[in-house]
């Protein structure tokens, strides 16, 4: 992974002040901070809530704290503003005209609970999370990671970078909303409901916490161990046929339309007890190498423990250790992704509270200004997508979202989850389509038109394959020498994996989610896709991040990012370790909550997230159902989805940054226009 000598962060320089608590303001800052940006969390004489929970060192490490009767001076002095209550915002905006601010406030400004907290639980309980995730019973299951936080955390640093890189580019001053209501819906970003949808969707399931497709879950193998299967793709599902001996099956017309149309009643009754006791007939690592030479996408499943010893986390870097003054030997998750130019910042300890008093009353800081709140922050930049399935096509939409001009490109054959599911097109908004075989000439020649012409180029390719297709860093830099290029490869760094399938499932099953949630019990398939969900959201960070970079230098360089590196990021708090840290909390069976204090209770036939606030009541009509979510205008409606027709999905996530993205594109759709544009 070797780090660049000489080199800095590319927000060296940048000062943020954060007036924010908790997780979600602080995780948005801490990326900037890896980046060597100052920031600044001023704090009240009490300090965060957050100080005495482990999470709090991985969130707040290099940055400076103060505590302030009066904070106007360092307001003043702010480049960025970052605050979680709306409230907060004017005078913010009045005392520095020409900074960026971003807002983070729970339930956004809009709708009946605007300016009001609200815990992370709660948020999970309101937004979908925790109603469709699959379990045996029919009610909420507690998912133990706070994915909504997390996932607004991200999301707050690609607004960050993207109000840098509007005021570097185009002289605007932006004000920005990232509430955990948007941090929920980027982590369900291909919720969707039509027409069609049940008027109730839950997450009850026949396979209870092992999801919903029979050949897309875990199977307890005969040494008791378990092991994660995902395929996805039918040529995957025939070839886990031929691993497991029962190739007899491909052509049973009891079984249509595998391996998705398996899931339907019949045929789901019908194979699960077949392969179950198939896998029931070797040990783990016999099936895990048989099927590997197979090339079926499987993987253990792991502790958290089990996944920090891996090759796979130490050729990842995933973990750094520190000394803390405190608390002695410190371990936690690194930057979760690789800048080539810009090499993390070393890191050190989060701050006391106050300790930066009287040094940061010393300085003065005068920051860049811009004037205004200007449109979408990456109107005049273009992307070329070359990735498929999940992870990466939706990197590529987040910059659609910011107002980048997004070209897909789609073998012959398509993506091959174009036809998955409605939520291909929530993966695949604002973009615009094209066809190239890119193994002839005419495809790479076409390409490279567009290339040489466009800002970004995005792929998730296996190893090898790039280069196969006239793909490389090389070549495409060849016709245009500035492109920032983004490789997520889901194993990252290690190079003995380089020929595995890797997705979702796959990395939450090693990196320890699996198990983390089902406890003592069997392990839990969480129906979010976390690794799909988080890791595009740090890379189009990494990518606003570099395009920032480069027009202040003029240096172009690779964003390095995979599901393995996620997996950390996506449980930064829980993979904080120190001697004495309080344990972990894990799941259970259909897990209803940690204690009686705080779980899913059933009142009258409706369920309700309880805690010593009050009740919540449960969304079960997933994120774009919610009211909430619909009075922050956080869903948009296309008529005309490719393959699916009227759609409702997740819409423009960073309020302030432009309009809702338009619709995917149907395949090949923008051929015509593209070739008459590139000429």
């Amino acid at each position: 992974m070797g780090e660049l000598v000489g080199k800095s962060g590319a927000y060296t320089g940048i000062r943020v002040v954060e007036l924010a608590e908790g997780i979600a303001g602080p995780y948005a800052t801490r990326f900037l901070a890896d980046q060597g940006a100052d920031v600044i969390k001023s704090e009240s004489g009490s300090g965060d809530y957050y100080r005495g929970e482990p999470g709090f060192q991985a969130l707040n490490r290099n940055k400076r704290s103060v505590v302030l009767d009066d904070d106007t001076h360092l307001l003043r002095s702010a480049d960025v503003i970052v605050v979680d209550e709306p409230s907060r915002v004017q005078r913010a905006r009045s005392l520095a005209p020409g900074s960026i601010i971003v807002s983070m406030p729970t339930w956004g400004s809009s709708g009946p609970l605007a300016d009001q907290r609200g815990s992370w639980e709660q948020v999970a309980a309101a937004t979908g999370i925790a109603w469709n995730q699959v379990s045996w019973t029919e009610g909420p299951v507690h998912v133990v990671l706070p994915l909504a936080s997390y996932g607004a955390g991200m999301l707050g640093a690609l607004a960050i970078a993207a109000g840098l890189y509007a005021r570097q580019v185009h002289g605007s001053a932006p004000t920005y909303e990232v509430s955990e209501l948007a941090g929920s819906g980027v982590m369900q970003i291909g919720d969707f409901w039509s027409p069609e949808t049940a008027p109730e969707r839950d997450g009850a399931s026949p396979l209870g916490p092992a999801g919903r497709a029979p050949v897309y879950r875990p199977f307890q193998a005969a040494d008791d161990l378990w092991l994660f299967v995902a395929c996805g793709t039918h040529r995957f599902y025939e070839a886990m046929l031929q691993a497991i001996d029962r190739l007899d099956l491909l052509e049973d017309p009891a079984l249509p339309n595998p391996p998705w149309g398996l899931i339907e009643p019949d045929p789901l009754a019908y194979i699960t007890p077949v392969v179950e006791e198939r896998f029931r007939t070797r040990n783990r690592d016999e099936w895990i190498e048989r099927l590997r030479s197979h090339d079926v996408p499987c993987q253990p499943i792991q502790t958290r423990a089990e996944f920090l010893a891996s090759h796979l986390a130490k050729s990842n870097g995933v973990i750094g250790t520190i000394e803390h003054p405190l608390l002695g030997p410190l371990s936690m998750p690194t930057q979760p992704l690789h800048l080539e130019a810009c090499p993390a910042e070393v890191m050190t300890p989060a701050p006391l509270l106050g300790a930066n008093n009287a040094e940061v009353m010393r300085e003065h800081h005068e920051p860049e200004r811009g004037s205004g709140q200007g449109g979408p922050p990456l109107a005049g930049t273009r992307a070329i997508d070359l990735a498929s399935f999940i992870a990466g096509p939706v990197i590529t939409r987040h910059l659609a979202m910011l107002g980048a001009d997004v070209i897909k490109i789609e073998p012959r054959t398509g993506d091959p989850f174009r036809t998955f599911s409605p939520m291909f097109n929530g993966w695949n908004q604002g973009k615009r389509g094209v066809m190239l075989d890119l193994k002839e000439e005419p495809g790479r020649d076409f390409l490279y038109k567009m290339v040489a012409a466009s800002d970004v180029v995005v792929e998730n390719f296996r190893p090898g394959v790039a280069e196969r297709l006239g793909c490389s860093a090389q070549e495409l830099r060849a016709v245009q020498r500035d492109l920032v290029l983004v490789k997520s490869p889901g194993y990252g760094f290690d190079e003995s994996r380089a020929d595995q399938p890797a997705f979702d499932p796959l990395l939450q099953a090693l990196g320890g989610m699996m198990r983390a949630q089902g406890g003592d019990g069997d392990p839990v398939f969480l129906t979010v896709p976390v690794h799909d969900a988080a890791t595009p959201i740090i890379a189009a960070f990494g990518v606003v991040t570099a395009m920032y970079h480069r027009s202040r230098t003029g240096e172009a360089q690779t964003v390095h990012t995979s599901l393995a590196q996620t997996t950390a990021a996506a449980q930064v708090a829980e993979f904080v370790d120190y001697e004495g840290r309080p344990t972990v909390k894990q799941g259970g069976f259909d897990h209803k909550g940690p204690d009686e204090t705080h779980c899913y209770i059933e009142e009258g036939g409706t369920w309700f997230w309880s805690e010593p606030t009050g009740l919540t009541a449960v969304e079960t009509k997933g994120f774009v159902g919610s009211e909430l979510s619909l009075a922050n205008d956080l869903v948009c409606e296309h008529s005309d989805s490719p393959g699916w027709g009227p759609l409702t999905q997740v819409g423009q996530l960073i309020k302030g940054a432009g309009p809702h993205p338009g619709r995917a594109p149907h395949f090949n759709e923008h051929e015509s226009d593209l070739r008459i544009e590139f000429g």
